[in-house]
């Protein structure tokens, strides 16, 4: 009686398992269910730089996947240079300076069964770009240097020479500062290696810069930084955000004396002019109350 109880609840074990394979997941049932053609379309996923150079190429893409759609491209103030096999990147030609100085880069999805969603719409602010020739950027460049706090901000003048097809080296940044306002004396050093990026930008890799005597003690500073330039005016300019690292007692400036992340250099290839073609300097007018620095040398 006892074996014949366990055979029938066996047999009905093996029955629920049966029946519970077969039973479909939610998941399977939602996908049985999708009709790609029913779908009422949006681009929701689509990505792309907001801020582009005059003469230069970028790419707009979507970033998502729906069976049988094909996506649509077009551009006001630019120029579609190409499309991907798969219609999802388009490759932007900013040939023109819009009068708004904006374009707008659009797409639309188009689902299998002829839906078309609404334009996703990107707004791109279109910066001039006026090519310069990295010799172009050798010579004699003046401003001011420094940050913006009581009389730290410094008249300055570099040199600049050419170092590669891609670099330009570079002598006195900082050479104001550090001895008027650090008050110490430059030894050995002080010349860097800045490379030209043809984006309008310049980078300085982390380098040794200089080493410095203070009160017959040597200090030595390495450099990092970038910024970027401008050919669009009467003259080459140059903005330059860039930290000094004194390796030797483990701090860097100006943060970790001034509320300040770096100095900024503002430049202006002066053609042989001097300091008559730099900008105005740039100060707070009067010297601030001395703040309560977060080491005590100063």
């Amino acid at each position: 009686m006892k074996k014949n109880i366990f055979i029938r609840i066996s047999f009905l074990m093996v029955a629920m398992l049966i029946f519970a394979t077969c039973e479909k997941t939610p998941m399977e049932k939602a996908q049985e269910g999708y009709d790609a053609s029913m779908v009422i379309p949006i681009v929701f996923n689509a990505t792309g730089p907001a801020l582009a150079l005059q003469t230069k190429v970028y790419d707009y893409k979507v970033n998502y996947h729906r069976e049988g759609s094909v996506w649509n491209w077009s551009a006001d103030g630019a120029t579609i240079q190409s499309v991907s096999d798969d219609k999802k990147t388009a490759t932007v030609l900013f040939d023109q300076a819009p009068v708004s100085g904006f374009a707008q880069v659009k797409v639309t999805e188009t689902t299998v069964g002829g839906v078309t969603s609404p334009e996703k719409v990107f707004q791109v602010k279109v910066n001039p770009f006026c090519p310069l020739a990295i010799e172009g950027f050798e010579g004699t460049w003046s401003g001011t240097d420094g940050f913006d706090y009581g009389t730290h901000m410094l008249e300055s003048q570099v040199v600049t020479s050419e170092g590669s097809d891609t670099t330009i080296i570079v002598t006195g940044l900082n050479f104001g500062w550090i001895a008027d306002k650090w008050g110490e004396e430059i030894l050995d050093g002080g010349t860097l290696t800045m490379s030209i990026i043809d984006n309008g930008t310049v980078s300085i890799p982390y380098q040794y810069y200089f080493t410095t005597d203070y009160e017959g003690d040597e200090y030595e500073y390495w450099i990092s930084g970038s910024g970027t330039w401008d050919n669009c005016g009467e003259y080459p300019t140059m903005i330059i955000d860039y930290v000094l690292d004194n390796v030797t007692d483990g701090y860097e400036l100006p943060y970790e004396y001034y509320d300040f992340e770096t100095f900024t250099a503002t430049l202006v290839l002066d053609d042989g002019k001097g300091l008559a073609t730099a900008p105005a300097l740039k100060t707070s007018g009067s010297e601030k109350e001395t703040r309560e620095f977060k080491k005590s040398r100063r």
